[in-house]
């Protein structure tokens, strides 16, 4: 889910929360909402603790029950605030960011530190067009009745909105269900794609030598086997796109945790360049063919480290 979706989000919880003091919660509704995205101020740890990137640490229950009682106890010691339903709208908010997120694409490791997996439904892209602009005509709408204090109650503007919110995403829930279950998908998950109404379908097998993705493509059901002995030696073009990742797969990259590469193969001009999936857009990573074997460095990006 994107920076709006998540902004309206602590607009709607504020609302329906009706604390002692709108400002205060409104306030820490709207950073509760927005702080697990703060991940990439992080990026300094991403190197050597990958963990600390986007969807990390910061997109755990852990984090949010400890950030929550901070933020709290900071403020009963500071201004002697003793309002307990406070610390309960901070929890719920973040919350509802991880449980967003699981929505979507990206993942999230829902139970951290017990399984380091990450979990997501796939329901919708963690960016959606439709999502943002409905989002920001939201956060309008809110901020208006928040300023004007000649309309009406509030509630009522905020309760359409969030249940405009809850239906969107029950509708693309029950979409991805009933498109999974057709006869001639079944076997295949249903991933989101920029258009509401339109799905791409992939499946994963995994053994312990190999890993199987099948893709729906206009020409058919097409089939990647890519072993996982990442060793072998690299002689020619093919040989280096099974050892890595086939760039057809690159499409389902964010629903079956690939790093997104760009992959360059002529003559005798062997390399991958590609993003780190754990640090996000930030780190790039550079592999080239060196005697037989790929060389990896790693660089954050903004440093020019190669022609």
């Amino acid at each position: 889910m994107d920076f709006f979706a998540h902004f309206l989000i602590g607009l709607i919880v504020a609302s329906l929360a009706d604390g002692s003091n709108p400002d205060l919660y409104v306030s820490l509704c709207v950073l509760m909402s927005l702080l697990p995205d703060l991940d990439f101020l992080l990026f300094p740890f991403w190197k050597r603790h990958p963990f600390s990137g986007h969807h990390g640490i910061t997109h755990t229950p852990v984090f949010i029950v400890a950030v929550s009682i901070l933020i709290y106890g900071t403020l009963s010691i500071l201004i002697g605030i003793s309002d307990i339903r406070l610390l309960l709208v901070l929890m719920i908010t973040g919350f509802l960011h991880i449980f967003c997120d699981f929505l979507g694409t990206g993942g999230v490791p829902l139970f951290y530190p017990f399984n380091m997996r990450y979990f997501k439904l796939n329901v919708a892209l963690g960016i959606d067009p439709l999502l943002t602009v409905f989002s920001i005509a939201g956060i309008a709408v809110l901020f208006k009745t928040y300023l004007n204090p000649n309309i009406p109650d509030i509630r009522e503007a905020t309760v359409l909105i969030a249940s405009i919110f809850v239906f969107y995403y029950a509708a693309r829930a029950v979409l991805k269900h009933k498109e999974e279950h057709r006869p001639e998908n079944l076997g295949f998950t249903a991933l989101p794609t920029i258009n509401p109404l339109r799905w791409k379908y992939a499946s994963r097998a995994e053994t312990k030598d190999a890993i199987k993705i099948s893709l729906k493509t206009a020409e058919g059901t097409k089939t990647f086997t890519i072993p996982k002995d990442k060793q072998k030696k690299i002689e020619q073009c093919k040989d280096l796109v099974c050892t890595y990742w086939h760039p057809l797969v690159q499409g389902e990259m964010r629903f079956f945790e690939y790093p997104c590469y760009k992959l360059l193969c002529q003559e005798d001009r062997m390399e991958i360049i590609w993003n780190s999936a754990e640090a996000g857009k930030i780190m790039d990573i550079k592999v080239r063919l060196e005697d037989g074997q790929l060389i990896a460095d790693k660089k954050f990006r903004g440093k020019k480290w190669w022609p």
